[in-house]
């Protein structure tokens, strides 16, 4: 179009140039999201992991170790061959070994108190270097141990909550899913349009899934639900793909099956809401107790103590430090379970 008759119909239609210019932009970015690339190339982390550590990790492989931990990256959604995690496993924990060595080290020269200063330098006049070098050099042997089982169960823990947002997803994807049933359309692009709706994150890789076994793999959609199915870490998840794939072998209604799955998923969707209200309320009953109350008396037990001398020989200063450090303890284990019953939830 010429430059002269592209003004003539913006004016035309009193659509100004920089309103031309951000749909243009927006459009773009909205490419490129649908068009990510989510398959990549094996880092060079994995890529050095591999080559120190493969022949290891396909003996052990050989042998049958590590099975449940191929289970649990298929269905973590790891994009890793489980040789090549077992690989990650093993250099991660030989290089936490120098951390552990240079923790003991600092702990070999410095110690720590709960007194100013918090870090102060160990005075080898009054205690022995073999034994001050024997009660922190454990740490060299833990560190790599503690790497080892975080990395192995990290896997484990993904998968845990990727099915812990699939069921709180399901009911109302399952929703829609009817809605677009309704409207009599080939089953496939129910999961399509899924795909390319961003209101459900986790059920939407779920459904890109599901279409590359089709479209990529050329599977038909029954074979493709199952697949799915069984590489899902959510038990509602895949009654539901069992269910789809059962209803479309038995020549059933698809639209009615997914009304009457979003009306059962829905009420044990409210069910679960409640439980987590009550479960809500007991902990602010038990926080109050815990948390405001019990730290008030129990440091003006330890002053009383303190000053009648029958004590434990604690300044106050120390005492209210430790009362604080117990109190905010208790705060994040508070923390913690109230976050995992929301994820729950």
């Amino acid at each position: 179009i010429m430059k002269a008759d592209k003004e003539n119909y913006l004016r035309q239609l009193h659509i100004a140039e920089s309103s031309l210019k951000k749909l243009r932009k927006s459009h773009g970015h909205e490419k490129e999201d649908e068009f990510t690339q989510e398959f990549k190339q094996a880092s060079k982390y994995v890529k050095t992991s591999n080559r120190f550590f493969a022949k290891l990790s396909n003996e052990l492989w050989a042998k049958g170790y590590f099975k449940d931990l191929k289970d649990s990256l298929r269905k973590g959604n790891f994009m890793i061959l489980t040789n090549s995690y077992v690989s990650v496993i093993f250099f991660t924990s030989f290089l936490s070994i120098f951390v552990g060595i240079v923790l003991t080290l600092f702990f070999l020269f410095f110690s720590l108190s709960i007194e100013t200063p918090f870090i102060y330098l160990v005075d080898f006049s009054q205690i022995n270097v073999l034994i001050r070098l024997l009660q922190v050099i454990w740490i060299i042997p833990l560190t790599p141990i503690l790497t080892f089982l975080v990395m192995y169960y990290y896997p484990s823990a993904e998968k845990s909550s990727i099915g812990s947002n699939l069921e709180y997803e399901l009911p109302f994807a399952t929703i829609q899913m009817s809605a677009i049933a309704g409207a009599d359309i080939e089953p496939s692009n129910i999961f399509r349009i899924i795909a390319l709706s961003k209101e459900y994150p986790t059920i939407r890789k779920e459904a890109k899934k599901l279409m590359n076994q089709i479209n990529l793999y050329g599977y038909d959609l029954i074979t493709a639900l199952n697949n799915i199915a069984q590489a899902s870490p959510s038990r509602d998840w895949t009654d539901l793909l069992n269910g789809i794939s059962t209803t479309m072998r038995s020549g059933g209604d698809l639209a009615k099956y997914l009304e009457k799955k979003a009306e059962t998923l829905l009420f044990e969707y409210r069910l679960k809401r409640e439980k987590a209200t009550k479960s809500a309320e007991t902990f602010m009953d038990i926080y109050i107790s815990v948390v405001i109350a019990a730290p008030m008396l129990m440091m003006l037990l330890l002053i009383m103590i303190s000053i009648s001398g029958i004590g434990i020989g604690l300044s106050i200063g120390v005492l209210t430090t430790i009362v604080v450090s117990i109190v905010a303890m208790i705060n994040f284990v508070f923390l913690v379970f109230l976050q995992l019953g929301h994820k729950s939830m």
